[in-house]
């Protein structure tokens, strides 16, 4: 499969071009496709699509134009938050990786090689770029997309030009001029081929020409290289060579020093996974004029990153361009911060001026300094800057010399630096590296030991280095040695260390200049080991405001002691520690009294998902904590939940699991159960996060046990059964539910019964066993608050409705919805209207089941329950199935089964399967429909559930005529009790079938 956007905007498989539906969808697709392999934001979308008049559905109708392309693109379309991912190949990616290829032939001079790819790029182009998608991003990729073609085109002339193809480049350029009256560059190129050709005559008229446009549409001159040319033309000059893509920097005059300095460290002959950095340090020395700055380089980055080793192998690369020498500082030498006078002083004398001769003033001795390089082309190498000050001094005062810096922070006060980040090595690099040290046939002994080896060296060329170098010292081991041993945390920094290759020595240049307010900041954050975190977490550890604890972690980031994750979902930046950091930091914070500290983190956490909890609506049946910590959060904390509880909740989710789990093994148990209690009212459950919801319980139910804290202990297995309830496992959510009943019921603790209760009874309800379900939810009723009962209430409605008693089951769901709307839950409120929707739907009243579906929907998304918005959507659907109004049902069905699936919901997967056999059925795809309700009736059967079953094999009987099934289906119908059983009495499939 591929994408076309030089031209008609297209897809295609194989030979066969496939539908992309109307203009919206194009556009869609487009916005995709300009990102490619990226996340694109749903808001962003909206943004590119609309522009500033975006309709209030925009993000609705993107989800339907999503579920549109994605039959074109099928699986190249990837959901994921907080928007979708496009991963397709397209002719925009193979015409720019055949123009760079292109370009970097003539570079070198090869220009046949240059041609070749010059062609290749341009065949991919068919017409406009992007034609056929009206908005206004697409117009300005276009824009910039037709720059590339047309800089491709005068490439390919250049190398017409340079390999004697004159006629060709004539033809070429006069077609380019043609369409592009006012371009310089290439005006320039078809005199120069005139000229070439003999052509004088018709090389003066391209200027005049280039003039009269000029001047008639932009009111100016033609540019100074033109001018130049048409003068030299007007000469006689014999030959008029064609530009190169790049100037080389033009040799230095013959200098009358005789010293030319060669110090540089030694090449490092394996240099690997830095080949983009050296490029862009390369890249900073061509075409320099006289008059410009110094060009200077700041390679940035983590300690032990390779800096200096890029530094050294660009300086060693330059030596040619640079004839007059290198000079090279480690700013930290001998473990000390050099002055720079220190260094100005040994420049000076590698530079032929002995100590002597030198003045002794610091700035007559920068002056001399600056003097002495004025003429000279150098490479000057400045390792292991600490700050500005320390370079400043060190830098020439002319363009003739290059500078590249290192340091570990980005010494942004360097006016005119060019930053150059290093980050860490991937997987692939990172063991790469390691067979060039340690051997190709070692490694290829044993693949997946040397994978696990890179894996643990986090990416750090240092510790591939120390670890190599470790394998080469002891030649007898086997690969799943050291692997086995760097998997132990407590010994990895031990491992990686090997003669004067140690990570431990790295990190202790950066950590020993903390002070003792950033040294205990960098101690608790790497004992808590957090996945990412935001800033403020540092506020309760260090007991310090907000802004200060931001400053705190900024400088340990500027220290690069911790990483920057990214910006979550409210705009906040995210840090994190690499491992081996991390590691460090646990080392060094033995004896740090870290239990007050986290339990002040953990009292902030708890007050912060209290607050935030507040403005959403409640996941699980209520059970809302009594809060025993009491500590004052600063009100800006407080201020970010409020603005967007949701974003906070789902960005602080996994670094509260993880700090949960530590403060547990902390022994800071009693606030690991309030926190998790806590989160039980938190979008765990609307966003199906399994995962963070069973290891957050299991440790705080650990912890109740081992405290013995039984009311605790009941909450949290009530907890574990709705967890098991959301996943399907009734067998196991009715164990913990009974669990959760016995202990409340022995304490006497009628809030946590009164929830096992319903919980048991919603289990039983989707058994069918519906007098045991009525039996325990009419339990809940007597026992619980208003939001046990409105839970119950909903459980009794459907009892009833499944049973065909429809006045009974309205009147309770009316109730429910009066229950939460006095207890302003607007999620229960939605759920209960969809509840009420399927009633009317089944007493025929459709017009007043599409309306409360809809309203039930609008609310669901507006209170952030994406899932329950798909359960209202398929409640619509349904409804409009029943009216015959088909035309958009399969997208809204499709778009529901997408939500289910990524969800993890089995019961949505199976709900939505089965709808869209329904609608099928309705179409008169008997085939297609027969297809999706076996599908749906094996999900059925193997989560266990009689009445889905039941409901099913009708449908699937009515579309293959099978009279065993409707039979079975019926008596299926009749042991449950079920109100399908009296309305398909007398019926046979077929006479069902057309009375739909």
């Amino acid at each position: 499969m591929r994408a076309l956007v030089l031209g008609p905007i297209e897809v295609w498989v194989g030979e066969r071009q496939v539908s992309l539906g109307g203009p919206k969808p194009r556009t869609l697709l487009a916005a995709l496709l300009l990102q490619p392999r990226q996340v694109v934001p749903v808001e962003r979308l909206i943004d590119l699509i609309w522009g500033e008049s975006p309709p209030q559905t925009a993000g609705a109708l993107v989800h339907t134009y999503v579920s549109s392309l994605r039959r074109a693109v099928g699986t190249a379309l990837v959901t994921r938050a907080p928007g979708y991912l496009l991963d397709l190949d397209s002719d925009v990616e193979l015409f720019q990786k055949h123009l760079t290829t292109a370009r970097q032939a003539e570079r070198a001079d090869d220009h046949a090689t240059a041609i070749t790819h010059y062609q290749h790029g341009l065949a991919f182009w068919r017409g406009p770029a992007l034609h056929g998608v009206d908005a206004q991003f697409a117009r300005g990729h276009a824009l910039s997309l037709e720059e590339s073609r047309l800089s491709a085109e005068e490439g390919l002339g250049r190398c017409e030009l340079a390999q004697n193809r004159v006629e060709d480049a004539i033809a070429r350029l006069s077609a380019l001029v043609n369409a592009h009256p006012t371009r310089e560059e290439t005006r320039e190129l078809l005199m120069r081929a005139f000229h070439r050709a003999g052509r004088q005559a018709d090389a003066l008229h391209v200027y005049r020409d280039a003039r009269e446009h000029l001047l008639d549409e932009l009111g100016i001159e033609p540019g100074e290289k033109l001018r130049d040319l048409h003068s030299a033309i007007l000469s006689g000059t014999p030959e008029v060579a064609p530009p190169k893509l790049t100037v080389t920097p033009a040799p230095a005059a013959v200098t009358t020093q005789q010293v030319v300095p060669h110090h540089l460290p030694p090449d490092i002959s394996d240099f690997i996974g830095r080949q983009e950095a050296l490029k862009q340090v390369l890249g900073l020395t061509e075409g320099r004029g006289a008059g410009t700055a110094t060009p200077i380089a700041v390679v940035s980055g983590f300690g032990g990153a390779g800096k200096s080793a890029l530094a050294v192998h660009a300086a060693h690369l330059l030596r040619k361009s640079y004839p007059d020498g290198q000079l090279f500082a480690d700013l930290r030498g001998g473990g000390r911060n050099l002055e720079p006078q220190e260094v100005v002083g040994r420049f000076l004398a590698l530079l032929g001026i002995p100590g002597q001769d030198q003045p002794t003033a610091p700035d007559e001795r920068v002056e001399l300094y600056r003097r002495t390089v004025a003429d000279r082309r150098l490479v000057i190498v400045l390792d292991n800057a600490r700050g500005e000050a320390q370079v400043r001094p060190l830098l020439p005062g002319n363009a003739n010399c290059f500078v590249i810096i290192t340091s570990r922070s980005r010494l942004t006060g360097l006016e005119g630096a060019e930053p150059v980040e290093l980050g860490f090595l991937s997987d692939e690099i990172s063991g790469e590296m390691l067979r060039r040290i340690v051997g190709a046939e070692r490694i290829g002994a044993e693949p997946e030991a040397a994978q696990r080896i890179a894996r643990l060296c986090g990416g750090v060329p240092l510790a591939l280095r120390a670890a190599g170098a470790k394998l080469l010292a002891r030649p007898h081991w086997p690969l799943k040695t050291l692997a086995k041993r760097l998997s132990d945390e407590r010994r990895r920094l031990d491992e990686l260390e090997m003669g004067d290759l140690a990570i431990r020595s790295s990190l202790k240049l950066n950590y020993a200049e903390l002070d003792t307010l950033h040294r205990t900041a960098f101690h608790l954050l790497s004992v808590l080991d957090l996945p990412d975190f935001g800033a403020w977490v540092a506020a309760p550890l260090l007991d310090i405001s907000p802004y200060d604890a931001e400053d705190v972690v900024e400088h340990l980031v500027d220290l690069r002691l911790v990483d920057v994750a990214g910006v979550d979902q409210i705009g906040r930046v995210r840090y994190r520690f690499h491992d081996l950091v991390q590691l460090f930091g646990a080392e060094q914070a033995s004896g740090e009294p870290a239990a007050e500290a986290v339990s002040r983190l953990l009292e902030t956490w708890l007050s912060l998902v209290e607050t935030g909890s507040k403005k959403l609506p409640r996941v699980t049946l209520g059970l809302r904590p009594r809060l025993h910590a009491e500590i004052e959060v600063d009100p800006r904390l407080e201020e970010d939940v409020e603005e967007d509880p949701t974003g906070w909740l789902q960005s602080e989710t996994d670094a509260v699991v993880r700090a949960v789990e530590r403060a547990h093994d902390l022994g800071v148990d009693e606030l690991t159960t309030a926190v998790i209690t806590s989160l039980l009212s938190s979008p765990f459950a609307a966003r199906n996060q399994f995962g963070n919801w069973q290891r957050t319980h299991l440790v705080a139910l650990r912890s109740a046990r081992e405290r013995g804290n039984r009311r605790a202990e009941a909450v949290l297995l009530a907890g574990l059964g709705q967890l098991r309830y959301e996943q399907d496992d009734f067998a196991a959510a009715l164990a913990n539910f009974q669990q959760a009943a016995d202990i409340a019921a022995d304490i006497d603790e009628p809030e946590t019964l009164a929830v096992a209760y319903v919980g048991m009874g919603t289990v039983r309800r989707d058994l069918a066993e519906f007098d045991l379900a009525r039996d325990l939810l009419d339990k809940a009723i007597a026992l619980g608050d208003d939001g046990v009962v409105a839970a119950a209430s909903y459980g009794v409605g459907a009892i009833h409705r499944d049973h065909g008693d429809l006045a009974e089951a309205t009147q309770a769901f009316e109730r429910c919805v009066e229950l939460y709307r006095a207890l302003e839950d607007r999620r229960g409120e939605a759920l209960a209207l969809r509840g009420l929707s399927l009633c009317h739907r089944a007493a025929g009243a459709f017009a007043e089941a599409v309306e409360l579906s809809r309203e039930a929907e609008q609310v669901l998304r507006e209170a952030g329950d994406e899932l329950g918005a798909t359960y209202a959507v398929q409640a619509l659907a349904k409804a409009l199935l029943r009216t015959g109004e088909l035309d958009g049902v399969d997208d809204l069905l499709a778009e529901c089964l997408e939500v289910c699936t990524r969800q993890r919901d089995r019961f949505g997967v199976a709900l939505m399967t089965r709808t869209l056999g329904e609608l099928a059925l309705a179409q008169g795809r008997e085939q297609a429909a027969a297809d999706l309700l076996q599908d749906a009736l094996n999900q059925w059967t193997v989560l266990g559930l009689p009445i889905w079953q039941a409901r099913t094999m009708r449908d699937l009987a009515a579309a293959t005529a099978d009279d065993e099934m409707w039979s079975r289906a019926r008596e299926l119908f009749a042991s449950l009790g079920a109100r399908e059983a009296k309305e398909l009495a007398g019926l046979s499939a077929g006479e069902w079938r057309s009375a739909l």
